[in-house]
């Protein structure tokens, strides 16, 4: 019985995960870094694994009672083992892509709730009343399907494409990761709304002669299109497939744009030729992959650009004080790898702002909206051995993040 009521409450917590992520994950975003992060993990995964746990131990001494212990021991463990490794192949390669990671709880859950009935032959109201509410919190949370043009979920996270009002005159199309949005678009004008686009626009001039761009992280493929507007044969490189087919089939991306499903930094140390322009573009959602911004990486770059190449990379806003480190670290990178480094930005809103970092292997000319800010001081620098990005950019993520939900979900 007492086996039983573990993974009764094993299944029923692992059922309970997206109603616990969706309402409770978003408030406790607003606390500190670490207590949010402590408190969010022992709030999704302590109990359902606690209890799953549990159950090893007295499977095992319920066998030992007619077998030897050592036997049951190394049994129950092996078929664990066997069990976790099947588990990460079907869920990684298959299930997650396939069904989503919510119907992936839901059925783990589900089946383990279901045989434990049919193994126990225990059989109560109870237990059909808390499987009747697991399924009615789901499908609780389920969006707008009005609103939303399309809806997957995937290891490379939580993708959404929506249309919302954003004054009677024009809705906005946006592409968000894990809730955090990636690309903004007018549907009156095909153009982006994002302050940073239209900054890079300013950067960018004109080519009379056409060019090569390389963007690493095409996103809903704006950028791809402004620099295809400026003359450039471009190159849009994105690790996940479901973006890349999110850009041609709803954000109107240019047929001339080659797109290249591949992770950026793979890209770079197997592609041999050269460009005029190339952008950095990559973010999860608020996060930004430090292997593509560490010296080794940015030193092989090199060998990706032209003689009088400009190097464009988008970061969030902030510059000043201690949650500007990673900032100041990006920038000590770019400069240890060789480059000459200028900060712009249209807004001294350090929250709601993107900063655009303008660099070349040679002298650079005085960038519009030059940012003149005090960094952060430290000698650190990101590198293959010692990667510190993300450890340094784990406070400005954070409240970039919490900015994103207090705005587009009021939370």
């Amino acid at each position: 019985r007492d086996l039983f009521k573990i993974l009764n409450a094993a299944a029923i917590l692992v059922m309970l995960m997206p109603v616990i992520s969706y309402y409770l994950v978003p408030r406790i975003s607003y606390l500190e870094f670490l207590p949010a992060v402590v408190l969010g993990t022992i709030t999704l995964l302590f109990f359902p694994v606690f209890f799953l746990g549990a159950s090893s131990p007295l499977f095992i001494a319920l066998q030992s009672q007619t077998s030897d212990a050592g036997k049951v021991s190394g049994t129950v463990y092996a078929v664990s083992t066997a069990g976790g490794i099947i588990s990460t192949f079907l869920c990684g390669f298959y299930l997650i892509p396939g069904i989503g990671l919510t119907a992936c709880l839901l059925g783990f859950g589900g089946v383990l709730f279901l045989s434990n009935l049919l193994i126990f032959k225990i059989f109560k109201t109870a237990q059909l009343f808390f499987i009747v509410a697991c399924l009615y919190l789901n499908f609780q949370i389920l969006p707008n399907k009005q609103q939303q043009l399309l809806v997957s979920e995937s290891i490379l996270g939580h993708l959404e494409i929506l249309d919302l009002a954003s004054n009677p005159t024009d809705s906005l199309r946006v592409l968000r990761i894990n809730n955090i949005v990636q690309t903004e678009m007018s549907l009156r004008t095909k153009k982006s709304v994002s302050a940073y686009i239209q900054l890079l626009d300013t950067l960018i001039p004109q080519r009379q002669k056409q060019g090569d761009a390389l963007i690493l992280g095409l996103g809903g493929g704006l950028n791809a299109n402004l620099l295809c507007d400026k003359n450039y044969r471009t190159v849009g490189v994105e690790i996940d497939p479901r973006i890349i087919d999110a850009a041609k089939i709803y954000f109107g991306l240019n047929k001339n744009v080659k797109t290249v499903c591949a992770d950026a930094r793979y890209f770079l140390n197997a592609e041999k030729k050269k460009f005029d322009l190339v952008l950095i573009d990559i973010f999860k959602a608020e996060e930004q992959p430090s292997h593509i911004l560490t010296t080794e990486s940015l030193l092989q770059l090199q060998q990706n650009l032209n003689d009088s190449a400009m190097l464009y990379i988008n970061w969030h806003g902030y510059v000043q004080g201690k949650i500007g480190q990673g900032t100041s670290i990006l920038n000590n990178t770019l400069i240890h790898a060789g480059f000459k480094v200028q900060m712009c930005s249209t807004s001294k809103d350090e929250n709601y702002r993107n900063v655009m970092f303008v660099a070349s292997l040679n002298r650079l000319k005085p960038q519009p909206y030059l940012l003149n800010e005090t960094f952060f001081a430290t000698n650190l620098v990101n590198t293959d051995d010692l990667p510190l990005l993300e450890k340094y950019n784990a406070d400005a993520n954070k409240i970039w993040r919490v900015n994103y939900l207090r705005y587009y979900q009021q939370q």
